[in-house]
């Protein structure tokens, strides 16, 4: 029988199969469900600073006749933060006890704050690693390319030299130089990164001539750019990649394991098709390294990386594309 264990930010893994933060991963309920359904580890719906923040604004907005005693203000929203922070412990402690497989915690951070604060308390309850979800949106037009850089080293960096937990970071592909990024990540001792995030988009509905969230679920085709960074960067760096975003099926995670990957997040599939869409992905795996006389993950990843494959099938798909066409036509 095929060995599908793997390990990612050093910790164990039973399969490369990872449940992403989703509201999948809400509640302890559903992470059991998550357990029995076979996943080898999971990441537990992220906490957002912004919520945390936003939640105690209004608690001390409501307190109304308190608003002219500043002790009274400040003692109400720190309190309503401590009450969201507090039901988080709660749950990275009860998964932890309740699991078997890892529980990684995941803060969506917008700055240098105290969400680190945060990151050590989680660690104090027993997360076995901790996972950063930084966005930007980089829309004001005096912020250059560098500053946002240096935004996302700086967290990376702050998290670093906080935490002895290993630690993650998932992010977007949006940088001028990405394989230089990812690098400099590197060289601040992350532990993984985690490509890509999908990130929420807006929509306009034009009946009710109003801006709607777009769609959140990924579509089955959007798994080859993390596919090609994988590939890309594998060979480069010393950290663990998790790739995400459109793998839906066996074969997308063989294609992500063969570019380099240590393993993978599953969301969309788990939340359309769900739980019991783990076993048919995990006997696809199985099914095709017996075929393939594959023993373990070992043996074949990152075999089809930028390192081991020609390089220009990577970097150059267009002119590839173009060379395969012109060939087409002759015959």
């Amino acid at each position: 029988m095929a060995d599908l264990s793997t390990s990612y930010l050093g910790l164990k893994l039973k399969n490369p199969l990872i449940a992403a933060s989703s509201p999948l991963t809400a509640t302890l309920d559903n992470l059991k469900r998550c357990e029995d359904a076979g996943l080898g580890a999971v990441v537990l719906k992220s906490i957002f600073e912004e919520q945390i923040e936003a939640a105690g604004e209004k608690t001390a907005d409501h307190g109304e006749a308190y608003s002219a005693h500043t002790d009274a203000y400040e003692f109400l929203r720190e309190a309503s933060k401590e009450r969201h922070i507090d039901a988080y412990l709660a749950l990275v402690e009860d998964a932890k006890q309740a699991l078997d497989i890892p529980v990684i915690a995941s803060i969506n951070c917008r700055s240098n704050g105290k969400w680190i604060e945060y990151a050590k308390r989680f660690s104090a309850v027993g997360a076995d690693a901790i996972e950063l979800n930084h966005y930007v949106v980089a829309t004001d037009v005096e912020v250059d390319g560098a500053e946002v850089e240096k935004e996302y080293l700086s967290l990376v960096k702050s998290a670093r030299k906080a935490l002895n937990l290993p630690l993650s970071l998932k992010m977007g592909p949006a940088f001028s130089s990405l394989a230089n990024m990812l690098r400099r990540f590197d060289e601040a001792q992350i532990d993984g990164v985690v490509l890509f995030n999908r990130f929420y988009n807006p929509d306009i509905n034009i009946d009710r001539m109003q801006m709607v969230p777009a769609s959140m679920l990924s579509g089955k085709d959007e798994y080859t750019l993390s596919m090609r960074w994988a590939a890309l960067m594998s060979p480069q760096v010393r950290y663990d990649i998790c790739t995400s975003t459109g793998i839906w099926d066996g074969k997308t995670v063989i294609k992500q394991l063969l570019a380099g990957a240590k393993c993978v997040q599953l969301c969309s599939v788990l939340l359309k098709q769900g739980l019991s869409t783990v076993f048919k992905i995990e006997s696809e795996i199985g099914q095709w390294m017996e075929e393939n006389g594959y023993e373990s993950i070992d043996e074949f990843r990152g075999k089809l990386s930028h390192e081991h494959a020609d390089p220009m099938t990577w970097e150059r798909v267009q002119y590839v594309k173009s060379i395969l066409d012109a060939d087409t036509r002759k015959e």
